[in-house]
């Protein structure tokens, strides 16, 4: 015999909603009213492709016996209802303790530690975790990054240089030596780079800890549409430029009709809106602004985007391929250098930021001996300066 509604509406109380287990899963429990049972969702918080969520049934077959999770029992829970223990017949345990609540402190400004330094860029919608089934775990990752380092920009506040200073550091992260097995997008919270921004200790502190979070909101920051403007990521808000969405739709590789398509738009979109400084109302403007007649002339362009690249797909190199794959992409720099075509035409317009413009120039006698070259650098005194002078 079941064990009655009234027993299991009293375990729901205590039981519903988002937990975290020892064993490395993030777990939503919910109630189906119909079925008088309750579900509980594990979504392993490793970013992984093989990762898979699990589906499990909370269970309590008659009054006698204890609640049933999947194959464990339920051996402890504590009187704050903030953590159970599961057991299995042959002694596994997970541990599931109650996730903490968001801190949205974290946006606050440095300048006075408790306002929102750039309310306009929030939507105010609280974060909560929610049922990912439908949504590929790589987005589900991409915008707990991409949350966090728009958090980070509020803590930042309404300061010019280091807000551009941030925007060379992810900039830059691709040809740093720790980037190699490391994050693709985010430095880690003990990364060098970090020291390299003009803010306080309690600041840096600060976005230590937020970055360390990450792993832990995959559930809690997803990336949707709000309308045909605007892409949310968790509690932030990203405008959209009608043209932009327009050309990420014309370069869509897969087939026209893919269900994924408007999402893949949304999380692009929301990945280079991470470069973009808040006190500007333009694009960042780590690039010069190359006349694209000069690049729809080229083969190949070096440093493109599916966004502003004037060449046709499979003939630009981009920030991200695993994900602009699907837009044109053929690669990254400097990877793909070495599957261009002897000889091509090759438009090289690279950000002008420190780590790029120094890998160039080092890289500048291969590159001429290679390809006929259609080059963007900006004149800076640096030490490439005078190889730049002898070698063009």
């Amino acid at each position: 015999m079941m064990v009655s509604e009234s027993v299991v509406d009293r375990f729901a109380k205590q039981i519903l909603g988002h937990w975290l287990d020892s064993l490395g899963n993030s777990i939503i429990v919910s109630e189906s009213p119909e079925e008088q049972k309750l579900t509980a969702v594990l979504t392993p918080l490793i970013d992984h492709p093989e990762a898979k969520d699990r589906i499990l049934t909370i269970t309590r077959p008659t009054s006698h016996s204890s609640w049933r999770c999947g194959n464990a029992n339920l051996e402890f829970a504590d009187t704050g209802e903030r953590r159970l223990v599961w057991v299995t017949e042959d002694g596994r345990r997970s541990v599931w303790s109650r996730s903490e609540a968001p801190n949205l402190a974290v946006g606050a400004s440095e300048m006075d530690g408790t306002s929102v330094a750039f309310p306009w860029l929030l939507n105010n919608v609280p974060a909560e975790p929610w049922l990912p089934l439908d949504v590929p775990r790589d987005i589900l990752y991409d915008g707990a990054r991409i949350a966090a380092l728009h958090d980070i920009r509020q803590m930042i506040g309404p300061r010019s240089e280091p807000q551009e200073r941030l925007t060379h550091i992810l900039m830059d992260h691709d040809l740093h030596p720790q980037r190699r097995g490391g994050d693709y997008l985010i430095p880690s919270s003990d990364s060098p780079l970090w020291q390299t921004l003009n803010v306080s200790d309690s600041a840096r502190k600060s976005i230590a800890q937020r970055i360390t979070s990450i792993p832990h909101e995959a559930l809690s920051q997803r990336i949707s549409w709000s309308g045909d403007s605007e892409v949310w990521v968790g509690r932030h808000k990203i405008s959209v430029r009608p043209r932009d969405v327009q050309a990420l739709s014309n370069r869509w590789v897969p087939q026209p009709k893919d269900e994924r398509k408007p999402l893949e738009i949304a999380r692009l979109l929301a990945l280079y809106s991470v470069f973009d400084n808040p006190l500007s109302n333009r694009r960042n403007g780590v690039h010069l602004g190359l006349d694209p007649e000069i690049r729809r002339h080229c083969d190949f362009e070096l440093f493109a985007s599916p966004l502003n690249a004037a060449v046709a797909n499979g003939r630009f190199s981009s920030k991200w391929p695993h994900i602009e794959w699907r837009f044109g992409s053929i690669g990254s720099y400097p990877s793909v250098i070495d599957y261009l075509p002897v000889n091509s035409v090759v438009c090289i317009n690279p950000p002008f930021t420190e780590a790029y413009l120094a890998d160039v120039m080092a890289r500048l006698g291969e590159l001429k001996l290679r390809f006929r070259l259609r080059i963007a650098i900006p004149i800076q005194e640096a030490a490439w300066r005078k190889k730049l002078h002898s070698s063009l």
